[in-house]
This record gives structure tokens, C-alpha cells and sequence, in this order.
């Protein structure tokens, strides 16, 4: 039987819940999801010995290393969080590479925490040999509030408008349309306010989201190839508007893109119909990818076994950082 838990997630993380105005804000980063670890409520005097073990906060929150908060709104009105994991030291001359990750919110602290070990030995196997890791920010897209997943805001922006209508079933409430917008949000907007802050590589840039992240990935890569130079789509929802994106894909032609595609053998434990669905739809995603002319190491797919859907992304994080750190050839 599926479990209470997984019918929920089933339900609406499957199926839902998975430009920039002229001044940019900047501010001192929280961790988007850390939250401060409280005193000890009971009260206890301070001569009681008691004290002596009582946890006394020293902020509201908790600070990554390195990182920077903005504050951004598009040309809709629309105001997002931008966390930025900046590298110690001065910039390369050719700049800084940029992945940029969607639902910050949920994954940017495992994003900059990979990418903080992998700057302590910045060495990447590659081809039977270690790669220099290039200089890398980590820039996460996120919405106001400290919520994980916000399903309102991440279905409009991830998700293009339903050419069949009973997809919208599927949805459970967040309605879509406005994916080629985000996409105009992230390359002529965000882009642009991050060189003008931070020395970036054009030719080194990475967009990877997960679930309907994922699948907005994929619909970036079908619809704007040129946009980005590598796309990582984790876990992607392939299955919205009857698999459309596989059409879409189909018409592909990615120049010089790279995809990094990957999705959790049994993305919901107790719900083979649905996990079955989620890699039916990775596998079928990979096999118009490739028809489309993308093989050998411009297309990585992998298959991750002990893991689902709600920990794909965290469990890909350090091979995605490292991948996004890679020069290009």
C-alpha cells in the first residue's frame, strides 16, 4: 500500500509543487533554509548549573560562507531572491563560470556547500585524468519567504501554458504560463545585473532545476539551446501536457549544448506507477536527446539507485557543481 505520506507527495509535489528592476540589493545571506537553533525555553537562572548548557543564539540565522543575498524584480513585477556563492580571491581574467540553480530556496545550501569543498581541492576527474575546476558562482534563484518549495510561483514560471486543458488537473491549483518569460527573466535580466556586479564567462553558463525545475530545463534547452552552454534536468516532470517536451525536443538542434539528465530508479517508494511514469519519461527524454545529436559527453544520464525523488537533487549536487566547474574545451 502507498503511504499516507507518499499519496500527498504523489498528489502535489509530483504533480505541483515540484526584469530585474534598476537597483539591486544587496544584503548579508542567510542561509535560505537554515533556520536559527532557538534558547532554551525553560528559563533557567544564570547561576543555575543548568545555564551552563543552554544554547544562546548569536543571530536570527544562520550565514553561509562566502555568499551574498540581492533582491530582484522582473519586468512584471515579480520580486525574486538571488543567493550568490562567490569564490574567495580575485575573479579570472577569462571570469567567473555561473550556475545558476532554480528553487534556491530548497537547494541552494547543498549547491554552496559542494561547491566550498570542491574550491578546498579544486580538482575534477575527468576522462581518466583531474581537470582544474574553473573559478564558479553559484547563483540560486529563489522566492520571497523561507518556505522550500513555493508551488504557486515555480509552476507559472517553470511550466509553459497546457495545450491540453485536462493537464491542468495534474497541476492540483498552480496554474502555468510563463516559461518563455522566466527564460527572458534569466538570460536578459538576471544575467546582465550579475556582470555588471561580478566578472563573468558568457561561454560558461549552467541552468539545472529539479522536478518541474527539471522540466523547465529541458523546455529552456527545446525553446532558447543557445541561452545556456549546459543544462542539468533532475528528475524532470516529462510526463506535463502528455509528454509534450518530447516533441518539442525532437525539433532540437543544440549547437554546442551539453545536458546533464538524471532521475532516481524508484523516484516515489510505494508507488511503482508513478515512479515507473518518472523514468519511462527520463529514459524517453534521453533517447530524443540523442536523436537530436547529442551523445558522447555532450549528454550525461545517469540513473541513481537508493535514492527518490525528494533527494535526486541533493545526491547529484556535487557531481552537477563539478560538472558546471569544468573548463570548456
Amino acid at each position: 500500500m502507498m503511504s499516507n505520506a507518499y499519496r500527498r507527495l504523489a498528489g502535489s509535489s509530483l504533480l505541483a509543487a515540484m526584469v530585474i528592476s534598476a537597483s539591486v540589493h544587496a544584503a548579508s545571506v542567510p542561509a535560505p533554509t537554515a533556520a536559527a537553533v532557538s534558547a532554551n525555553s525553560v528559563g533557567a537562572p544564570a547561576s543555575s548549573p543548568a545555564s551552563v548548557h543552554t544554547l544562546m543564539p548569536t543571530s536570527d540565522t544562520a550565514l553561509l560562507p562566502h555568499t551574498r543575498e540581492f533582491t530582484l524584480t522582473s519586468r512584471e513585477g515579480r520580486d525574486y531572491r538571488i543567493f550568490v556563492s562567490v569564490p574567495s580571491g580575485e575573479p579570472p581574467p577569462e571570469g567567473y563560470g555561473v550556475l545558476t540553480l532554480l528553487d534556491a530556496n530548497a537547494y541552494f545550501g547543498a549547491a554552496a556547500d559542494a561547491i566550498g569543498l570542491l574550491r578546498q581541492f579544486p580538482l575534477i576527474p575527468e576522462k581518466g585524468k583531474l581537470t582544474d575546476a574553473a573559478p564558479t558562482l553559484v547563483v540560486g534563484v529563489a522566492y520571497p519567504g523561507d518556505e522550500p518549495i513555493n508551488g504557486e510561483r515555480r509552476t507559472w514560471d517553470f511550466v509553459p501554458s497546457a495545450i491540453n486543458p485536462a493537464s491542468l488537473e495534474r497541476l492540483r491549483g498552480p496554474k502555468p504560463g510563463g516559461a518563455d518569460a522566466f527564460t527572458n527573466f534569466l538570460v536578459n535580466a538576471l544575467r546582465p545585473a550579475l556582470a555588471a556586479k561580478y566578472r563573468v564567462n558568457a561561454e560558461r553558463q549552467t541552468l539545472a532545476g529539479h522536478s518541474l525545475g527539471g522540466y523547465y530545463v529541458l523546455h529552456a534547452l527545446a525553446t532558447q539551446p543557445q541561452s545556456f552552454q549546459r543544462y542539468v534536468s533532475l528528475s524532470p516532470a516529462v510526463w506535463w501536457d502528455d509528454s509534450r517536451i518530447l516533441k518539442d525536443l525532437a525539433a532540437l538542434k543544440p549547437g554546442k549544448a551539453e545536458v546533464m539528465l538524471a532521475m532516481a530508479t524508484e523516484e516515489w517508494p510505494g508507488f511503482p506507477a508513478g515512479s515507473a511514469e518518472m523514468l519511462d519519461g527520463a529514459r524517453n527524454a534521453r533517447d530524443a536527446l540523442m536523436r537530436a545529436g547529442l551523445t558522447g559527453d555532450a549528454l550525461r544520464y545517469v540513473e541513481l539507485s537508493n535514492q527518490d525523488h525528494m533527494t535526486t537533487a541533493s545526491a547529484m549536487m556535487p557531481a552537477v557543481v563539478r560538472w558546471a566547474s569544468l573548463p570548456r574545451p
